[in-house]
């Protein structure tokens, strides 16, 4: 079936995310608008939304999160995330829950991110699908970027 990658690309919330509320943010909020000063974070669907809205805008992210969601194993993907590299992306955090149904394609993603040469960490905690896990996630990424 066709999946979150394979789904048309403009208009859709990850290209709205980085063409709209991105520039309104940093027209309305006393931001640094660099890549190395801008982060985003994903959960499930929202992590599928986080590849999307990079893959596709490599730069425009300095710290990447995708939480409980994968990437596939193909050529385009290995190439999106080649240019995430060399962009500049400073670190590519992936995790999922132990009993997650969205462990095997997280462990995907975090493969192709290491196979593209990002900087990239791995994170497991006991759990599924849920909040429980993705808050300990929170709080990891977190102190990355607030050091």
């Amino acid at each position: 079936g066709r999946g979150m990658m394979s789904a048309p690309y403009e208009g859709s919330y990850p290209h709205s995310l980085v063409k709209e509320v991105i520039p309104f943010i940093d027209k309305n909020y006393r931001t640094l608008p660099t890549k190395d000063n801008r982060a985003i974070a994903g959960l499930s669907m929202g992590g599928m939304h986080t590849v999307q809205a990079t893959n596709n805008n490599p730069g425009v992210f300095g710290w990447i999160a995708v939480w409980s969601a994968g990437g596939q194993d193909t050529p385009e993907f290995k190439s999106a995330l080649s240019k995430l590299k060399d962009s500049g992306v400073k670190h590519y955090y992936v995790g999922a829950g132990t009993t997650d149904f969205a462990l095997a394609g997280s462990q995907t993603l975090y493969k192709i991110a290491q196979d593209a040469g990002l900087k990239t960490s791995w994170h497991d905690t006991p759990g599924g699908h849920y909040y429980l896990i993705w808050r300990v996630f929170l709080g990891d990424f977190g102190s990355m970027l607030f050091r």
